[in-house]
């Protein structure tokens, strides 16, 4: 399910009409998130940076920072990077490197490149 020729969706799509294979496909779903929630989701991360504080010029030219900017900070709500990647679309089979692929995504999923890294790495 981490192949991004093959998109979840896709599967489900595919096996739509086979009991057999939905029901293997979303007990599959269910083990790569608990193995993911298990091995991967706790990883350390990178630092967050500071948030940014807007800087403004005074009256005599001299930049002045935002007193109020720093402490005015958006909620931040968790979200399920496996649900966000299941929703991304298919990749051509042509002109996508998968390992490429998850290099230039590493920032965005952090800690699923790093399952994706360890997956796709063993032999086939």
């Amino acid at each position: 399910m981490l192949d991004l020729h093959i998109s979840y969706e896709g599967l489900k799509i595919d096996y739509g009409d086979d009991l057999t294979l939905s029901s293997h496909l979303e007990v599959s779903k269910i083990a790569l998130f608990k193995y993911f929630d298990e091995h991967y989701a706790t990883l350390p991360s990178p630092m967050p940076l500071p948030p940014s504080v807007p800087v403004q010029a005074s009256m005599d030219g001299s930049p002045q920072k935002s007193f109020t900017a720093w402490y005015c900070r958006k909620d931040k709500y968790p979200i399920n990077k496996l649900e966000e990647y299941f929703k991304l679309p298919a990749e051509d089979f042509d002109t996508c490197d998968p390992i490429q692929w998850w290099v230039g995504r590493r920032s965005q999923f952090p800690r699923l490149f790093q399952l994706a890294r360890d997956i796709l790495c063993i032999p086939g």
